[in-house]
């Protein structure tokens, strides 16, 4: 049986949203809901025992709502509470060793404007062993599908065959897009000749890439939906029109190297700046 880890803090409709949704995921793939309160740091290091009860009875508070919540959701649930100390993403950095996906609240409510809330779910992101899925105050109900973003790498393919598991166990179509920007192709940024190139012969190209990548996909997922769609245009904008009617987008990591985990590639980050709904990031 797998685990899902699910935080949980003082903002308690972004951090019960965020519950919720894991409670409905652990319940449809029999996993333990391990629901974790993080006590920060700095009121350990103030040494005052006054603020430290204080800061404990608050945390209490927010578990017990957070298991109630849990628990209207699927009331047979395998739920278990924990509370950690010490920086919040180090301590679900060691939890991911151990789980199968981590899940954290934001309270980014939509729009177009990229929002500079929610930072510690982007580290969280970008430091998890696992999945990591971002859970916004924001009302999915009647949408259906699962987005995924899908560019022919390592982490894409990871992030279709997550995606592709999280439709069929929704009975819910796959929207597989690939997008495409001729500037980027051909290096119109700088000044290069855009006309030398066959922008027909560019948008065959993506075609072949994404049916290649979907080909597996559809072998192993028989019954499964699937939703082509090549776009041309900035990635971040056509994955963000896609989830906009969905009601789950994935996306795969391109962090690398000696900060990988502490960055996210351009498009992942992009999306969890910029919220539509549910989000899982996949490295």
């Amino acid at each position: 049986m797998g685990e899902i880890v699910v935080g949980v803090s003082m903002s308690e409709q972004a951090g019960l949203h965020a519950v919720r949704w894991a409670a409905r995921r652990a319940s449809t793939r029999g996993a333990t809901l391990h629901i974790v309160h993080v006590i920060d740091a700095a009121v350990e290091a103030k040494r005052d025992a006054d603020l430290m009860a204080a800061a404990k009875a608050e945390a209490q508070a927010a578990i017990d709502a957070a298991r109630a919540a849990a628990e209207q959701i699927a009331p047979n649930l395998d739920v278990v509470t924990t509370f950690e100390h010490g920086p919040a993403t180090e301590v679900f950095d060691e939890l991911s060793r151990n789980a199968e996906l981590l899940v954290v609240g934001s309270d980014w409510r939509g729009g177009r404007r990229p929002s500079r809330r929610g930072v510690h779910s982007l580290r969280i992101a970008a430091g998890s062993h696992v999945p990591v899925a971002v859970i916004p105050d924001i009302d999915v109900a009647g949408r259906r599908g699962v987005v995924v973003g899908v560019d022919g790498s390592e982490s894409s393919s990871a992030a279709l065959e997550f995606a592709a598991s999280e439709a069929e166990c929704l009975g819910e179509p796959l929207i597989a897009v690939h997008a495409w920007d001729i500037g980027v192709i051909v290096g119109a940024e700088y000044g290069y000749g855009v006309s030398m190139v066959d922008d027909g012969d560019l948008s065959s190209a993506a075609r072949e890439l994404l049916d290649n990548a979907l080909q597996p996909v559809a072998a192993a997922h028989p019954n499964l939906e699937i939703d082509p769609r090549v776009v041309v245009g900035d990635p971040v904008v056509a994955l963000s029109d896609a989830a906009d009617e969905a009601s789950l987008l994935v996306v795969g990591s391109h962090g690398r190297g000696a900060l990988a985990r502490f960055l996210l590639g351009s498009v992942s980050h992009g999306m969890l700046a910029h919220l539509e709904g549910p989000t899982v990031v996949v490295r």
